[in-house]
């Protein structure tokens, strides 16, 4: 049987119900505004009693003075939350929340000063700007709700960023959470999230950080104590706490974001009101390793995954290590296929998943949104079996975990 961490708590399976969108007609504006030339909203919504999350989409474009070439295209979800019987608490981390709003509004001030300059340079070369944010709920219990935001930024250059962010909410009273506020002795908690990112970093997969950071002259552990473990840069899941490194952060010459899951067990001076005893689960980015206990044997498994397209070839590489043994060969087999959807860009993830609670194992899980297609992998000690695929999504409305093993048993008949 698998270690549960210590809680009070249990999982409720969200329910995701789709709301109309609605549209505004087209506005003409000044020469110079800053008010969109034409809007869109839609609304989503997910329950898990007592606690509703809305979230709201704004779409809006900016048009030059010609009328004709937009400028920029932003998209905003704003996250609303409301809990049964608290209002207080609700509008509280409501709140919050909307204080990323403001954020967003000067980065699109930003993007839509930029694109009016490119376009005044290169106008018969330029192409649109677009800013989007978006939020998921990455932990929703009787205790915490967690939140991370992905805003991503593209040029008309064809430069592209993504900034990742963590808010973590009490809803006892609706308090934003710090590292303090969850540990017995926050330097305990963030020396030990220190250690087993560091320990991460000494994988295979990761040479290239090492390589850079020596010839940045970069001390890797002092940016990951200034830069990465503190508030605002984590937020809580279903297997631990995340903690973000985003752009150049670790060291100036690496401009891509890291995530780095460290399990609730390794975390020392966590206060038990804030661990986790549903379902494991860790979402992990493509092209990013993480590590927890595959096969129960007590001990953390190392896991890898990437796809990657290539443009010239139009063929898709792919490659998967658990422990540092190679099992890419299991991607090219008949039984498993990937679209070009499955190349990862800068926010493509794969899980680590526990479908079955009674037993020892943690699954892999690999989508492809271009065929509506997960594939499941599991790791015995030593051996990776494929367990088969449903036709469905982790991160969408209709999955179902406790319907996949009846799933993966169908397919195999």
């Amino acid at each position: 049987m698998k270690q549960r961490f210590i809680a009070l708590i249990c999982i409720a399976t969200l329910v995701f119900c789709g709301c109309g969108g609605k549209k505004q007609s087209s506005v003409q504006t000044d020469s110079g505004s800053e008010q969109p030339d034409a809007t869109e909203e839609s609304t989503e919504q997910s329950r898990n009693d007592p606690v509703t999350i809305t979230f709201n989409s704004k779409t809006e474009t900016y048009h030059a003075d010609d009328l004709s070439t937009v400028l920029l295209y932003t998209s905003y979800q704003k996250p609303t939350v409301t809990i049964d019987g608290h209002p207080k608490i609700s509008k509280t981390i409501t709140q919050s929340l909307n204080e990323e709003l403001d954020a967003f509004q000067d980065a699109r001030l930003e993007s839509l000063l930029s694109a009016r300059i490119s376009f005044a340079e290169s106008p018969d070369s330029f192409s649109a700007y677009h800013l989007d944010e978006d939020f998921s709920c990455t932990r929703q219990d009787s205790r915490i709700i967690s939140f991370e935001s992905t805003r991503k930024e593209f040029t008309s250059e064809e430069t592209h960023s993504a900034a990742y962010g963590g808010f973590n909410y009490d809803l006892e009273n609706g308090k934003t959470l710090s590292l303090s506020d969850i540990a017995t002795d926050s330097n305990a908690l963030i020396n030990s999230a220190l250690s087993f990112i560091n320990q991460q970093l000494l994988l295979p997969n990761y040479g290239k950080i090492s390589q850079l950071a020596k010839h940045d002259g970069s001390d890797v552990s002092s940016n990951l104590l200034e830069h990465v473990l503190m508030d605002g840069n984590w937020y809580f899941t279903k297997a631990g706490i995340t903690f973000i490194a985003n752009d150049g952060v670790i060291t100036p010459s690496y401009s891509e974001t890291l995530l780095f899951s460290v399990p609730y067990q390794q975390l020392n001076a966590l206060r038990p009101e804030y661990h986790y005893t549903g379902n494991f689960q860790l979402n992990a980015l493509m092209g990013s390793a993480v590590s927890a206990d595959m096969d129960g044997n007590g001990e953390m498994d190392a896991v890898y995954y990437d796809t990657t397209y290539n443009e010239e070839t139009g063929m898709l590489s792919s490659t998967l290590t658990v422990d540092g043994t190679d099992y890419s060969e299991m991607l090219y087999n008949g039984d498993f296929t990937l679209s070009r959807s499955a190349a990862s860009d800068i926010t493509n993830e794969y899980y680590l998943i526990d479908l079955d609670t009674t037993d020892e194992y943690i699954e892999l899980a690999i989508p492809d949104d271009g065929l509506r297609t997960t594939y499941f992998f599991r790791y015995a000690g030593f051996h990776l079996e494929y367990l088969g695929s449903i036709p469905d999504l982790i991160d969408s409305s209709t999955f179902q975990l406790n319907n996949v093993l009846s799933q993966l048993e169908e397919s195999e008949n």
